[in-house]
């Protein structure tokens, strides 16, 4: 009889306990969801522009025309701190996140929270398959001597090449002389898109087979860093 009494006390203190835990338990989640949101998890504002003026201290930043803060201002200053060790040269396209706050002077100044070196969010690549005079060779989108930023050429090998840009499509040729895209980002999506991409021994070359179209980054061991965009076939033999 005392040992029943001892199962039938401890079974209760049990069920006790339980139902302790699982009000503290329902207290802590009615707390959270009460709870004002905390403002440093809260997405903050951000912007793209163009560098305009750049050194070690500061950047001023010219927004794109789009951008809501260019109706605030048409420049803006973003210092720069004292341990930076990344170079913005003059006509690079940054995302500047930043606190919310435009301060009011001439260039208008931000407090950055991140700068990347970024031109849009989102793009999209436009190739279609076309016929040429010139068959099965490659014609050139873009010299190397029609523009400042890129020291190789641009090729395309039976296809159109547009990129769709902020809903504007434009020809590559124009988007990439008018900086509104980089190749440079072009090439990261498609490393971002195939991690396991077909590469090369001749020095590092890559190819990046998409649906409906193929690219190529030459990286040769004589220099060559040509970049190639085809049918969806097409391979870095069809380019030498």
């Amino acid at each position: 009889m005392k040992k029943r009494t001892i199962i039938i006390i401890c079974i209760l203190i049990v069920l006790i306990l339980v139902g302790l835990i699982y009000a503290i338990v329902l207290k802590n989640n009615s707390k959270m969801e009460n709870r004002e949101p905390d403002s440093t998890t809260q997405e903050q504002p951000y912007f793209f522009g163009k560098v305009i003026e750049s050194n070690a201290q500061y950047i001023i930043v010219e927004p794109n025309e789009t951008e809501e803060i260019r109706k605030s201002a048409d420049k803006i200053s973003i210092g720069l701190s004292k341990n930076n060790d990344t170079i913005y040269p003059v006509g690079t396209n940054l995302k500047i996140t930043y606190t919310g706050e435009v301060m009011e002077s001439y260039p208008a100044q931000i407090n950055a929270i991140k700068i990347e070196v970024k031109s849009v969010e989102n793009f999209e690549l436009k190739v279609n398959e076309i016929e040429t005079e010139m068959q099965n060779e490659p014609y050139k989108i873009l010299s190397k001597d029609e523009n400042q930023y890129y020291d190789y050429d641009i090729y395309a090998y039976n296809v159109e090449v547009k990129i769709e840009i902020d809903g504007e499509t434009l020809d590559l040729k124009d988007a990439l002389l008018n900086n509104r895209i980089t190749m440079e980002e072009i090439i990261e999506k498609a490393n971002k898109d195939f991690p396991n991409a077909v590469s090369y021994d001749d020095g590092g070359s890559m190819e990046y087979h998409y649906k409906n179209y193929t690219i190529i980054k030459c990286h040769k061991l004589d220099g060559n860093r040509d970049v190639y965009f085809g049918t969806p076939e097409m391979t870095i033999n069809d380019v030498k």
